[in-house]
C-alpha cells in the first residue's frame, strides 16, 4: 500500500485518470467523484498538458435531488481506451462498480478511495478513511496537503457530508466532522440552500411512497426489529423512483424501542436492495456482510437473489444474534449516572 503523497504522486503523474462512482448512486459519491475531478484540475501546474479526466457511474439514470450535482458534468464519455490511472470513489467491492469494474481491473495503476469500514481493499493503492463520508475524507487530505480547495469543491463536499449522514444525525461523525462544517460555513457558502434543497424538497410521489412502505410494516424481535418492503408495483403507482426510496428506512429507525430498521426494496431484475439503519451501540455493517453486503456500523446494506421469505429467515436470524449482544439502554440511568 502506497501513502497517501505516493497516490497524489500518482495522480500528478497521470495524463489520462477514470474516476468511478458506485451503483444506485448517492450523492457522497457523486460529489467525491466530481469534486476529485475538480481538485485534480485546479491543483494542477498550469505549465503541464491539461489532463483527460473522466467520470464513470453505472446508473439507468440519476434521480431528481442528484441532478443538481451533475449539472454540466459529463458522465460515462469514454476518452481513452487504456487510462494511465482509474480511481474509485465511495466503493466498498469491486462489484459496487457495476459495469464499470473491467475498466478499473484492466488498469495497470488503482486507487480505492473510500470510508466505508467494510471496505474490500481491492485495489493495488487503497486509502480508506474513518469518516463520515468518502467527501469528509477527500477534503480532509486536500487540506492536510495544503492543496487548493475552491468555494465549488466545499459545495460537493458539504452536500456529501450531510446527506451520507442524514443530515448529521448518523455515521462516523467525529469531531473532525464538525471541523470541515465549520471550515466550509467560514466561507460563507450558502449551505442553508443546500440542506433544503436534500432535506426539505421530496416529491408528491416519494410521500406516497412512504405511505406505502408504512402500510408494510411490522415488527419482530420483541419489536426491536422494524421491517418495510417496497415493490416494483409500489413505485410504479407512485410514480416514484429509486432515488424516492432514499431515506424512507430512517422513519424505521426513528421509532422509539427500535434498534433495527429494514427497507427491502425489489428491483427491475426482482433482485431485493435491502438498507439497514442501527442505534443503540448496533452495527448493522456485521449484519450487512454476513448478507454479503457491507456498509457503515449505523447505515449499510445489501443485495440480494431469491424469495423474500428465504432472506427475511437469514436476515432476521443475523439481527436478532446481533440484539443480543447489545440489551435495550435505558435512557433515564443515562441521564441519572452518578460520577
Amino acid at each position: 500500500m502506497k501513502s497517501v503523497k505516493q497516490c497524489l504522486a500518482d495522480i500528478e503523474k497521470s495524463q489520462s485518470i477514470a474516476i468511478i462512482s458506485h451503483t444506485n448512486p448517492d450523492a457522497d459519491t457523486l460529489c467525491s467523484a466530481i469534486a476529485l475531478k475538480k481538485l485534480i484540475r485546479q491543483n494542477q501546474s498550469e505549465t503541464s498538458t491539461p489532463k483527460q479526466i473522466d467520470i464513470f457511474v453505472d446508473a439507468k439514470e440519476i434521480g431528481d435531488i442528484n441532478k443538481a450535482i451533475i449539472t454540466n458534468v459529463e458522465l460515462n464519455v469514454r476518452h481513452c481506451e487504456n487510462y494511465d490511472l482509474v480511481i474509485s470513489v465511495d466503493c466498498s467491492s469491486l462489484s459496487r462498480m457495476g459495469q464499470y469494474s473491467d475498466l478499473f481491473t484492466n488498469s495497470q495503476n488503482t486507487i480505492n478511495i473510500d470510508h466505508h469500514e467494510t471496505n474490500e481493499n481491492f485495489a493495488m493503492n487503497n486509502i480508506v478513511f474513518k469518516t463520515s463520508s468518502t467527501c469528509e475524507g477527500i477534503y480532509i487530505v486536500s487540506r492536510a496537503q495544503h492543496l487548493n480547495i475552491s468555494d465549488d469543491v466545499c459545495k460537493l463536499i458539504y452536500a456529501g457530508i450531510i446527506t451520507d449522514t442524514n443530515n448529521l444525525t448518523q455515521g462516523n461523525i467525529t469531531v473532525n466532522t464538525h471541523k470541515t462544517i465549520t471550515e466550509i460555513i467560514e466561507r460563507k457558502i450558502n449551505v442553508e440552500l443546500i440542506n433544503d434543497h436534500f432535506f426539505k424538497n421530496n416529491t408528491k410521489n416519494k410521500a406516497f411512497l412512504l405511505k406505502q412502505a408504512l402500510e408494510s410494516l411490522t415488527f419482530v424481535g420483541n419489536d426491536r426489529i422494524a421491517f418495510m418492503k417496497l415493490t416494483k408495483q409500489d413505485l410504479a403507482e407512485c410514480g416514484a423512483t429509486f432515488d424516492d426510496t432514499v431515506g424512507i428506512v430512517n422513519h424505521g429507525i426513528e421509532i422509539k424501542g427500535v434498534d433495527i430498521a429494514i427497507l427491502a426494496i425489489k428491483q427491475e431484475d426482482n433482485s431485493y436492495y435491502v438498507s439497514l439503519r442501527g442505534k443503540n451501540n448496533i452495527n448493522v455493517a456485521n449484519i450487512a456482510k454476513e448478507m454479503g453486503g457491507g456498509g457503515h456500523d449505523k447505515c449499510a446494506a445489501f443485495q440480494y437473489v431469491g424469495l423474500l421469505s428465504e432472506m427475511k429467515e437469514a436476515l432476521f436470524k443475523a439481527c436478532k444474534e446481533e440484539l443480543k449482544a447489545h440489551p435495550v439502554q435505558d435512557i433515564d440511568l443515562f441521564f441519572n449516572q452518578d460520577k
